[in-house]
């Protein structure tokens, strides 16, 4: 998509540093080391952690990655590392000793992380959230509430840059449960050196959320990821024995007097614009005038649990659009995650099993406001807003409200409500119950039941259900999970999203990892096995066969040095009633005449697929991933299975570094499906990028990019005869293929200092090829200047 365009203006009182987040400077190198550190430790091995954290009312520390200010001698230190993988309960393989001092503004980190070898630390300049999978870093992980369900997490690599998010136990996603995309304001600084690497870090109160009681305590734990080897080890021991790690940290004790004080930061937002589009008619590239808007973000602090944010007329232009995604035989809408700032505050209490809450679909709001916080046991969110989406003039309006308590020691209960109406015309409302019970530490069950309504002035209500169930079992050698889903064909989350709907799904897998010891070249293998089956949510409950099932099994290896890789094989089968075809017909011998089409359900049984994925990320300066896959896939057309065809695809991603403030990204994603009855080729796609950036300082950097997409398919065509399959209504049409081949440039020149604060300077271009990568007659379609400045005040 074209990047919007967008000139922001925000006034504040405090003005961060230059070098990113209020934070000291980025010396690559200080062969100064830090001084030696002494005092009493809490040491995670011997189980000491506990930690009574010196209260000092005021700290003169500069955060300048040095650690070598008085002040930190009077920090608890805690010491003693293990190892959770690759090898489980092991010591650290490297000495990290990290100080903790709580004051009455903020709460300061000092880590010394010790490295035996030489050059072998990987530290880059890159932009905030985007090392992890780079370079060595400690992270602070903050359960502020003690509640073991979500904590503040903050991430700091050797050269200061910073990581931060939420972790919220229960999330659904690959790897750790961290949304990465919430930021908050704090202070960081690294200094590289012969023997490792030093880390400052301050942490403002007024950028917490904790409860409001005399006295409190709050789980901590600090971790540390050794690049190059692959290794993670932590403060407070840590095993995959327990389905919760948050309820593994340690803790910081009598914390007594905390006052974040109220809170309000406000964003005034000034937009400008210069837009240009291609007018088909005349076949000219025409560019508007340049056009200015104004915006309004504002959040206050009510209690320092409870917090209100307001937006009006707010720009969410993206620095960086969507990546391109193959859509060649999608049945489904695809899923982009929320990234836009105002939507991000209380995220975590809008987790469910199922997105019944999707921000996204709140496409441009006029304005909204928002209610997020934790009372006691009592997690609460609400927001509102008026969306900018019909042309007619006629503003949907939005209500989401979601309520969670929690329960035992890790489990909790919620309720949610959605609202999303156009006065006097369409109505939707969805309101649910979930549970999340987490059993003798290792088992977890979900639950779900859902309702929605949905209707409008000129039509009936229809009413829709949810259910759903979900076990899983942690442990580090033998995993469960299986799940039950039943889902109505009139249940409709207007703002939420839900793939599919009028199915019912059971699925289950299990699998069994075996691990080398210390040092070995084999740190872990093994077999995992998962089998699914769908059901038109009909068939199911007249105990009839499943529309689709699917067999996998998946062999995994990770290897010493941080390579990795998976294979796996896998048997479908489809099979779908003549009435699913309705609407699909063949032409008949005679003119005019229209036979039904409807595929046997022979053609879509036992297809095969083998799928393969490896890595390498041991260098300092490269990463590669690669997948490459062969399958017999449907030809999907309305969401059914028309004809038979063998896909080939894959992808190949390499990150360079050439210095520690270059980047290189490029990467390939291809995909060509071949009908199976003639070999004819019925799609294709090929979508390569490449994007490039230097980085001055943490806060300063260009990057330019661009990226090609090729796709192409082929029309319908019935898997026996060959003849087009036609879509009739009052009309018949040809289920005709589509062809193009589109091209983005984007450039960007950023300063950001913290978040909230920026100044953008960039351009877009928009371009269509006449053909695959031919680059003859290149139009332009639409182009974009947009220039941003915004301040985050904070008082």
């Amino acid at each position: 998509m074209l990047l919007k365009t967008s000139l922001a203006l925000a006034i504040g009182l405090q003005i961060p540093s230059l070098d990113g987040g209020g934070s000291g400077g980025t010396d690559p190198v200080d062969t100064e080391g830090g001084p030696a550190i002494e005092g009493e430790a809490y040491v995670g091995t011997s189980g000491e952690l506990a930690v009574a954290a010196p209260r000092l009312p005021s700290v003169e520390i500069r955060i300048d990655g040095r650690l070598d200010d008085p002040d930190w001698s009077r920090g608890a230190l805690l010491s003693g590392f293990t190892q959770y993988d690759p090898v489980e309960g092991i010591p650290g393989s490297q000495k990290t000793e990290v100080r903790v001092i709580v004051a009455d503004d903020a709460v300061f980190f000092g880590v010394r992380a010790s490295d035996d070898e030489e050059g072998g630390i990987r530290a880059t300049l890159t932009p905030r959230d985007e090392f992890g999978g780079s370079d060595d870093f400690v992270r602070f992980v903050l359960d502020t509430f003690n509640d073991q369900r979500r904590a503040f997490v903050f991430q700091v690599n050797p050269l200061g840059v910073q990581g931060d998010g939420l972790w919220i136990e229960g999330r659904v996603g690959r790897g750790e449960p961290i949304d990465w995309n919430p930021d908050f304001l704090w202070e960081s600084a690294g200094k590289v050196d012969s023997d490792g690497y030093s880390i400052e870090v301050k942490v403002p109160l007024k950028s917490l959320r904790f409860p409001e009681i005399p006295s409190q305590d709050w789980g901590l734990q600090v971790s540390r990821r050794i690049q190059r080897s692959g290794q993670s080890q932590s403060w407070a021991p840590l095993t995959d024995e327990v389905a919760n790690r948050l309820s593994q940290s340690g803790s910081l004790r009598g914390l007594s007097g905390l006052r974040s004080g109220r809170t309000l930061e406000i964003n005034p937002v000034l937009t400008g614009t210069r837009l240009g589009v291609r007018d088909a008619t005349a076949g000219s590239f025409d560019h508007g005038s340049a056009t200015g808007d104004f915006g309004l973000n504002a959040s206050y602090g009510l209690t320092s649990n409870l917090t209100l944010d307001a937006t009006y007329n707010p720009d969410f232009s993206q620095v960086e659009a969507d990546a391109g995604q193959i859509a060649v035989n999608e049945r489904f809408a695809l899923f982009f995650p929320e990234k836009r700032p105002f939507f991000l505050e209380g995220t975590d209490v809008f987790t469910m099993p199922r997105r019944l809450v999707y921000t996204r679909s709140i496409g441009n709001p006029v304005g909204a406001a928002k209610l997020s916080g934790k009372m006691g046991n009592l997690s609460v969110a609400y927001l509102g807003a008026v969306d900018d989406v019909s042309s007619a003039g006629k503003n949907p309006v939005v209500n989401l409200l979601r309520v969670k308590r929690d329960v035992g020691e890790s489990s909790s209960v919620g309720l949610v409500y959605t609202d999303r109406s156009v006065l006097g015309e369409s109505f939707n409302r969805v309101v649910g119950a979930d549970a999340r019970l987490v059993l003798a530490q290792r088992y977890t069950i979900d639950v779900m039941a859902s309702g929605s309504a949905d209707g409008g002035a000129a039509e009936a209500t229809r009413l829709g259900s949810l259910l759903l169930t979900r076990f899983s079992r942690s442990g580090r050698n033998f995993s469960l999970d299986a799940s039950f889903e039943d889902i109505s064909e009139d249940f409709q989350a207007g703002s939420g999203f839900i793939r599919r709907v009028g199915v019912t799904q059971a699925e289950a897998g299990a699998g069994y990892t075996w691990r080398g010891g210390p040092g070995a070249l084999l740190e872990s293998w093994g077999p995992s096995l998962d089998v699914e089956g769908t059901w038109n949510r009909a068939d199911f409950w007249r105990w009839g066969k499943p529309a689709e099932s699917d067999i996998r099994l998946s062999f995994r290896a990770f290897f010493r040095g941080n390579v990795g890789g998976f294979v796996s094989l896998s048997r479908s089968s489809y099979s779908f009633s003549p009435e699913a075809y309705e609407g699909l017909f063949l032409a008949g011998p005679i003119s005019g005449e229209r036979v039904p089409f409807a595929p046997s359900s022979e053609l879509f049984s036992g297809l095969h697929a083998a799928r393969v994925r490896g890595w390498l990320s041991r260098w300092e300066r490269a990463r590669v991933s690669l997948g490459a896959s062969w399958s017999e896939t449907p030809i999907f057309t309305l969401g059914v299975p028309a004809d038979v065809g063998e896909s080939l695809g894959g992808d190949v991603n390499v990150s360079l570094f050439p210095t520690g403030s270059t980047s290189l990204e490029l990467g390939v994603r291809h995909s060509t499906i071949r009908r199976k009855r003639d070999g004819s080729r019925y799609s294709t796609a090929t979508i390569p990028r490449l994007a490039a950036r230097y980085q001055f300082s943490r806060s300063l950097f260009v990057r330019a990019s661009g990226e090609y997409s090729s796709q192409t398919r082929g029309g319908v065509l019935d898997p026996i005869s060959g003849s087009p399959v036609l879509r009739c209504v009052d009309e018949c049409e040809a289920r005709s293929g589509s062809d193009r081949h589109d091209f983005r440039l984007e450039g960007l020149v950023a300063y950001e200092p913290s978040p909230g604060t920026v100044m953008y300077l960039g351009y877009s271009r928009q371009m269509e090829d006449t053909g695959a990568f031919a680059f003859r007659d290149v139009t332009s379609k639409a182009d974009g200047l947009f220039v941003k400045l915004s301040y985050r005040f904070r008082m």
